[in-house]
């Protein structure tokens, strides 16, 4: 789990597209990573400390996302389309998928071997896009990986070789890139 050095201060900043900039907020005690917008724009989700957090934009509040079942978690996540799910990689390799409001989260990969490390879900939520890690050998390159967002196979995408990081669907949703 990443965290802040002695002395280091997490700064959660909002910019626009004119160049304003706006401190959403600040702490000395977590490093805070990977923010997405709520559906309603009211709110941050991020991950800290293995967690899940909401910022709350109109009040500074930062709250635990009380999600259950799922180990610690790394700072992979998406929200789904329907504003009430969250899919998350945990530090056990899996995918997984929440409540947004928390709750119990249910396993979606498999144990195929690989580290799944989520990057994308389609605009209609039906699919996730991740880099698969052969048997954690960090030291291969990751493939890109889509697999149906409630579980089941697999399918590998050749994207030649090197390694991928980051994919992501299409808004379309015929694709990913």
């Amino acid at each position: 789990m990443r965290g802040l050095s002695p002395g280091q201060q997490c700064e959660v900043w909002i910019a626009s597209a004119t160049g304003a900039l706006d401190l959403a907020y600040s702490t000395g005690n977590m490093l805070l990573e990977a923010p997405n917008w709520s559906l309603d724009g009211s709110s941050l989700i991020l991950n800290g400390d293995g967690k899940l957090w909401r910022l709350g934009l109109a009040d500074g509040s930062l709250a635990e996302v009380p999600v259950t079942g799922v180990p610690a978690l790394n700072n992979d996540h998406v929200l789904a389309p329907d504003g009430k799910t969250i899919y998350v990689s945990a530090d056990d390799g899996h995918i997984y998928r929440a409540p947004l409001a928390g709750g119990p989260a249910t396993r979606v990969t498999g144990d195929d071997g690989s580290f799944h490390f989520l990057h994308g879900v389609s605009p209609d939520g039906s699919e996730l896009a991740y880099v698969g890690i052969e048997a954690g050998d960090f030291t291969r390159p990751g493939r890109l990986v889509t697999m149906p967002s409630d579980g089941g196979a697999a399918a590998a995408v050749d994207v030649g070789p090197g390694h991928c990081d980051g994919p992501s669907t299409r808004p379309t949703g015929n694709g990913c890139t």
